[in-house]
């Protein structure tokens, strides 16, 4: 059978994509030189919700690492955790979340001195935005940690536990 674009996909069950006789995806591209705060990817708040990653690091053939990244972010806020980490021998880089009002950021860095210049490819996955962004509502403390602030609000009673509160209007 001859393999076209047209064969190779078909509809599957709940408006999947289905991939007959077992087809795989790869990917290859452009490599990014991994060296100190290297940015992998970005992307607006506003567009995206969310981002799945799937990373290849190679210093060489011999040391080589693949992990996944989960991304949640907000204006200000982000989430990340780095599971199913598999490393031939040496782990290669070190991840992190950076965001600020409009901007995500997935920052690499080598994770040890000798490991600078590794090659990274990535393939990812984005979640669209559902909801247009909008200022986060407030949001009490509920630290038990004594401060000059609020720090918890008694749901039963409907009451704060500090007695002077003051909110800022903003518009």
């Amino acid at each position: 059978m001859i393999k076209t674009v047209t064969n190779l996909f078909k509809k599957g069950p709940n408006n999947t994509i289905n991939l007959p006789d077992r087809n795989n995806f790869s990917f290859r591209g452009r490599w990014l030189g991994v060296y100190n705060n290297t940015v992998m990817d970005s992307w607006h708040v506003g567009d995206f919700s969310s981002a799945i990653y799937q990373i290849t690091v190679e210093f060489d053939s011999n040391e080589k690492e693949i992990m996944q990244l989960s991304v949640v972010a907000r204006p200000e806020v982000a989430s990340y955790n780095v599971f199913g980490r598999s490393s031939i021998a040496n782990e290669l880089v070190d991840i992190s979340v950076e965001v600020d009002e409009t901007l995500c950021k997935v920052i690499v860095n080598p994770s040890a001195r000798i490991w600078q210049g590794a090659k990274l490819i990535f393939h990812a996955t984005y979640a669209e935005t559902i909801h247009p962004l909008t200022a986060p509502g407030l949001v009490a403390d509920t630290s038990t940690a004594d401060d000059d602030g609020i720090n918890t609000f008694d749901s039963v009673n409907r009451t704060f536990d500090n007695t002077t509160i003051t909110f800022d209007r903003t518009t």
